[in-house]
């Protein structure tokens, strides 16, 4: 056998090869792979999982009709056929991963993330996320303005902005908002429409919609989009969240916005006029002091239950701003792929110390951990209302790792009170269900051939998604240790 470094430039060449053609559903490989210990294969030759219990991640994860010893047939980067073995032929010549007592999940898709470097891409990848959607943010405004092109990457779903009064969704810097309400002019229904078409057709597969737009721009909007295949992520202040639900919103980010769903009417209206600033505080205020059991809550779970809306909490932001009790992320294993200067407010590496939280006082500190902790309370009491969940891990905001965050993200969700199988759901088939993204998120027939296998069960707990033994991607096998002893390698060097 040769060398594992020749064997990792060989397939990485491959891969770039690959690649180069366009980051498109499909990923056609050259060269690929068998588990450990690795074998170089002709890319004609198909593959097959062979042994491993196939989890059953439908209907929210609430379906369990897994196959105990499954067989996965791969072929051209799709998966051609599942089911038991003693149903499937393995073709003679094809590539065989040996999954005997272990588990295979789909590859998972981290909802809201990045990609900055190579490192970024090599983390996810690790991981066992296969899937991003990067949200990019008007020029000067916090969030990602570009996606560095790696290769190999995970697939990577870009999304864009739109506001109701520019079109990009650069919202206004006055404080408050009033000025901007009362004196500016609105975009036209034109002017949405033809900012949707140019996004579609520049290959953008989401929008994210500005805290600045009204209920009737959201119609159009959403109406727009759906008919062209974008999905539509809802972050309102000039419109409730009970009317964005009703409007067919395919799904509503960060609890700390959404949240204000269950508010006073006038502490929305403070919020609404000042998102960004002063205005925000009552809000939050609200939110804080919310009775668990109150009406409010409960129309709203039972209103999320009723609809196809499902909720992106990224509890993981909170979680690692305010430390709720969560590891410290460079505790990770991922975070050898990282350098400290290409995150966002990262969490001390040797301290521990959390800079949002420190810049507080110690009054001030308790309680925003109080509140934090109450929000998360909020979340599982909409879960328990019917609500449904993605997961999005919100890196690289205050530290969060690429590909270590979704994994945190999905302990949260636990947390709060989804079980594991419905935690894995939300970073796989739940993609299918809300956003219909049905060429991934599910090991079946004519889906992306992204799947992840485990050494241990995620049915008992989510953290046996951290235990992977291989990682496939369009139907490529990751060789992931050999990516980690490259990176640790280049990291002593420099």
């Amino acid at each position: 056998m040769r060398s594992t470094s020749t064997v990792c430039i060989a397939w990485l060449l491959s891969f770039t090869l690959v690649m180069a053609v366009g980051q498109k559903d499909e990923v056609q490989a050259q060269i690929a792979h068998s588990s450990p210990p690795m074998t170089e294969f002709s890319g004609d030759a198909p593959l097959a999982i062979v042994g491993g219990t196939l989890i059953d991640l439908r209907d929210y994860g609430r379906s369990t009709e897994d196959i105990e010893n499954s067989t996965i047939l791969i072929r051209n980067g799709r998966i051609e056929r599942t089911g038991e073995a003693k149903d499937i032929l393995v073709p003679r010549g094809a590539r065989i991963v040996d999954a005997k007592g272990a588990f295979v999940i789909p590859g998972l898709i981290d909802g809201f993330g990045s990609i900055r470097t190579q490192g970024f891409a090599d983390a996810y990848l690790y991981e066992g996320v296969t899937t991003i959607y990067v949200q990019l943010s008007p020029s000067g405004e916090d969030g990602e303005q570009k996606i560095f092109r790696a290769r190999p990457s995970p697939d990577v779903l870009r999304g864009a902005m739109i506001g109701g009064y520019s079109v990009d969704g650069t919202p206004s810097h006055d404080h408050p908002w009033t000025s901007r309400r009362l004196n500016e002019k609105r975009l036209s229904s034109e002017q949405l429409i033809q900012r949707i078409e140019q996004l579609a057709s520049q290959g953008h597969r989401g929008l994210l919609i500005g805290l600045d737009v009204w209920p009737d721009q959201l119609d159009t909007i959403v109406r727009e989009a759906h008919a062209r295949g974008l999905v539509t992520l809802g972050e309102m202040a000039f419109t409730s969240y009970p009317y964005a639900i009703r409007a067919g919103v395919d799904s509503l980010i960060r609890s700390d916005r959404y949240q204000t769903s269950i508010d006073l009417a006038q502490d929305f209206l403070a919020y609404s006029d000042d998102p960004e600033g002063p205005g925000g505080a009552p809000g939050y205020r609200g939110v804080c002091m919310a009775d668990l059991l109150s009406p409010s809550v409960a129309a709203f779970g039972h209103q999320l239950q009723a609809s196809r809306t499902a909720l992106m909490p990224i509890l993981s932001i909170e979680a690692n701003a305010d430390d709720l009790n969560v590891p410290n992320p460079w505790a990770h294993r991922a975070s050898g792929f990282v350098q400290e200067s290409e995150l966002d407010d990262p969490v001390g590496r040797k301290t521990g110390e959390h800079p949002y939280l420190k810049s507080h006082s110690p009054e001030k500190q308790k309680s925003l951990r109080e509140c934090a902790f109450h929000r998360e309370d909020l979340d599982g009491r909409f879960y328990a209302l019917g609500a449904h969940f993605l997961a999005a891990s919100g890196s690289p905001a205050f530290g969060i790792m690429p590909g270590a965050g979704l994994h945190g993200e999905m302990k949260l969700l636990q947390r709060i009170g989804l079980s594991p199988r419905e935690a894995l759901a939300a970073a796989t088939n739940n993609y299918s269900n809300s956003f219909g993204w049905h060429d991934r998120g599910l090991i079946e027939k004519n889906r992306r051939a992204d799947i992840v296998v485990l050494r241990s069960d995620p049915r008992k707990d989510i953290e046996a998604t951290e235990d992977i033994e291989t990682v496939i991607l369009g139907g490529v096998v990751i060789p992931r240790n050999e990516m980690l002893d490259q990176r640790r390698k280049h990291s002593e060097v420099h």
